[in-house]
């Protein structure tokens, strides 16, 4: 089989689920013996990563066209003119904007362009979003969506939309989990939660729901990310005099050691895609609390290898917990579900593999 040279686009400067996969799926695709170059704005996270992996990557010029509606058109098409010397195979963008950004110029410079959609608030922030792409599917994009529910929400929300295609993300263990913290009580429940510390994510509310739960009982809470309201989540644990039971730790670089010295994962956040936190608790085999939204139900299966309570319902998230720290033999067994269905389902192999197959049939290999 032809091996590729393929081109990633992201135009983000954080680091989060969908720059996680990207990074991911590039090194994976390597591995296979692929050629990758990382397209990006000056993104700090993804030029060291790229530096410590020895990936090619490469920040995109023309940035000052990209923001505007007015003038992405002419982005489009001095990136993909600016591609076109790179002299990829395909090229494959992550996230809303670089999928409507580059589809234009893609099309003209004819270069086989596959984007991946992460999310799904994005597109219902304004309507019309909808429709610029079904425009990137009218120049040739081959759209995919990384859970069944977005893929469902897309085929609504696009007019006219031809086939989409959902590819889980996907995670493997790359690192030894045996490591202790001396900030974690082995005799206590700790539950963790990792991602972006912002609104959508909602910590500081699940910090309040839990918070006299967590006070009367033998358990202990981490928060693992960074982000815009990490300042505020550290003041609301003050204020709710638990310094010496939750931590905020900001981004951190174990986040594998720290998975598997905690006992269960919880998120609560208001929207996903397919949580690449998640996936990364269940290959560590925690038992999972997560609030039904997006594909969240795709990957945990209630009363199997973890617990999924509705969106609002905060007693239903207290009562989850609780059943949690009263069943230790129930946790554990959850816990190892989760970690085969991950193992089976969510592994960057699958991923990868059907990532190529996904290019080849774009490029009618």
């Amino acid at each position: 089989m032809k091996k590729l040279r393929i081109a990633q686009f992201i135009d983000t400067h954080s680091i989060g689920g969908a720059e996680t996969m990207m990074l991911r799926l590039s090194l994976a695709l390597i591995n296979s013996g692929n050629n990758v170059i990382i397209l990006h704005f000056g993104n700090p996270h993804i030029e060291e990563f790229c530096a410590l992996n020895n990936i090619e990557s490469s920040v995109v010029p023309h940035k000052k066209y990209y923001k505007s509606i007015k003038t992405i058109y002419l982005f489009s098409l001095l990136f993909s003119r600016h591609i076109k010397k790179l002299d990829i195979d395909i090229i494959h963008t992550h996230l809303y904007g670089p999928a409507t950004g580059v589809s234009l110029g893609a099309f003209i410079y004819n270069i086989p362009h596959i984007a991946t959609i992460h999310d799904v608030y994005t597109v219902k922030e304004r309507a019309g979003r909808g429709i610029n792409l079904m425009l990137t599917q009218f120049f040739g994009t081959s759209l995919i969506t990384v859970s069944k529910d977005m893929q469902h929400f897309y085929e609504k929300h696009i007019p006219f939309s031809k086939d989409i295609n959902c590819i889980y993300n996907g995670f493997n263990l790359t690192k030894s989990p045996d490591k202790n913290f001396d900030f974690i009580d082995k005799n206590a429940l700790t539950l963790i939660t990792v991602g972006r510390i912002i609104p959508l994510k909602r910590q500081i509310h699940q910090l309040k729901v839990l918070a006299n739960y967590i006070r009367d009982n033998n358990i202990q809470m981490i928060f693992v990310g960074d982000g815009e309201d990490l300042m505020k989540l550290n003041n609301t644990i003050i204020e709710l005099s638990l310094t010496d039971k939750v931590i905020a730790l900001g981004e951190r670089d174990d986040v594998e050691e720290l998975l598997a010295a905690s006992d269960v994962f919880i998120l609560s956040s208001e929207s996903e895609g397919l949580s690449c936190s998640i996936i990364e608790a269940m290959s560590s085999g925690l038992a999972c609390v997560v609030s039904n939204v997006g594909g969240n139900k795709e990957l945990i299966q209630h009363g199997v290898n973890g617990y999924i309570f509705e969106l609002d319902d905060d007693d239903s998230l207290i009562n989850q917990v609780d059943l949690m720290y009263k069943n230790k033999s129930q946790r554990i067994n959850m816990g190892k579900s989760g970690k085969n269905i991950a193992d089976k389902i969510f592994s960057i192999e699958n991923m990868q593999a059907q990532y190529i197959t996904a290019y080849n049939k774009l490029l009618k290999i």
